[in-house]
């Protein structure tokens, strides 16, 4: 019999591509998508909203890599992952129809996928924490921080990913009004 305080490791030891990943790509794609204007955005400019996008799904990782002076674009060398992400992302803004969004938008599957993202978030912040570790022995403030940005990095640079859309807006800024 399992105990409680094994759920959390049980699910560490989980791998995490495709299928979290992809989760976390599409609850990604799809708040992008629910923002005002990225509708507009992805018609006129393709570009600027799979770079969009790509913020939303890699935020964590550039913050992060800013946090430790690493190349903020590393994630770029995971082409895989830059491929699941670019084909979500079609999938959301240009699937015929709208099915793809409308298919995930549905209760059960948002709630499904909205769980499996929120696993991929401790994963990721435990991977934030070990990778500042690995630069700065014993700094737990550092390895606190960085865990932070890598798990609640989309939200932390809204405001550039924003920018990239052409509409800024301030107070919608994660440090001042948390979720």
């Amino acid at each position: 019999a399992m105990e409680l305080w094994q759920v959390p490791v049980l699910f560490s030891r989980l791998p995490m591509f495709p299928f979290f990943d992809l989760a976390h790509y599409v609850a990604s794609v799809m708040a992008l998508k629910e923002q005002r204007g990225a509708v507009e955005v992805s018609v006129r400019s393709p570009i600027a909203c799979w770079f969009s996008a790509m913020l939303y799904c890699f935020g964590g990782s550039v913050l992060s890599s800013l946090m430790l002076a690493e190349p903020p674009i590393a994630f770029l060398a995971k082409g895989t992952n830059i491929l699941l992400a670019s084909s979500v992302w079609y999938l959301v803004f240009y699937c015929p129809q709208d099915i793809f969004y409308r298919c995930f938008a549905f209760l059960p599957l948002r709630l499904l996928v909205a769980g499996m993202k929120e696993v991929t978030r401790t994963w990721k912040i435990t991977a934030g924490v070990a990778h500042a570790d690995s630069h700065f022995k014993d700094a737990w403030l550092v390895m606190v921080a960085v865990g932070w940005a890598r798990g609640a990095g989309g939200g932390l640079i809204s405001n550039f990913e924003q920018l990239v859309r052409g509409v800024w807006k301030p107070e919608t800024n994660e440090l001042l009004k948390m979720s």
